[in-house]
């Protein structure tokens, strides 16, 4: 049976399938602080290991806190399918990294990088979507571990 969306099957989700996926969100979110510290030059395994366990903390808030009320406005209207956690993920993640950036945001560089600017902003545009693609990812595998199909 098709629904007026476009879905050829029904998805639903339970608690523990949601604080499964959550767990692993978290993770993985932590994982790409983990990263993005190794990119920013961080390597002192302490700092990497604090670094990961504060990420995995602030991905969780995040998910739970940003995350949660749009999901859950997305799965009672209807629109339950993996290409929409993923889009919905990538988004907020794309925000908050570029609110996050220092000095202004995306368009604004250090004064070093006045001569270099399109470089620059070729770069953190690069950037930026490789956290949004991955976030994205994120996404992709909370709704996996979330949702399973209905006969």
């Amino acid at each position: 049976m098709h629904d007026d969306i476009g879905a050829g099957r029904h998805l639903e989700t339970s608690g523990g399938q949601i604080a499964k996926a959550l767990v692993a969100g978290s993770g993985l979110g932590g994982l790409l602080i983990l990263m993005l510290l190794i990119a920013a030059g961080q390597r002192a395994p302490l700092a990497l290991l604090a670094g990961w366990a504060i990420g995995t903390l602030f991905a969780g808030l995040a998910l739970a806190a940003v995350g949660g009320p749009i999901w859950l406005l997305l799965h009672a209207i209807g629109l339950r399918r993996g290409r929409y956690a993923a889009g919905v993920t990538g988004l907020l993640a794309l925000g908050l990294f570029v609110g996050a950036q220092s000095g202004g945001g995306l368009f604004s560089l250090a004064p070093i990088d006045t001569r270099s600017w399109l470089l620059g902003l070729a770069f953190k545009l690069a950037q930026a979507m490789a956290v949004a693609l991955f976030a994205g990812g994120i996404g992709l595998a909370m709704w996996r571990i979330a949702y399973r199909p209905t006969p």
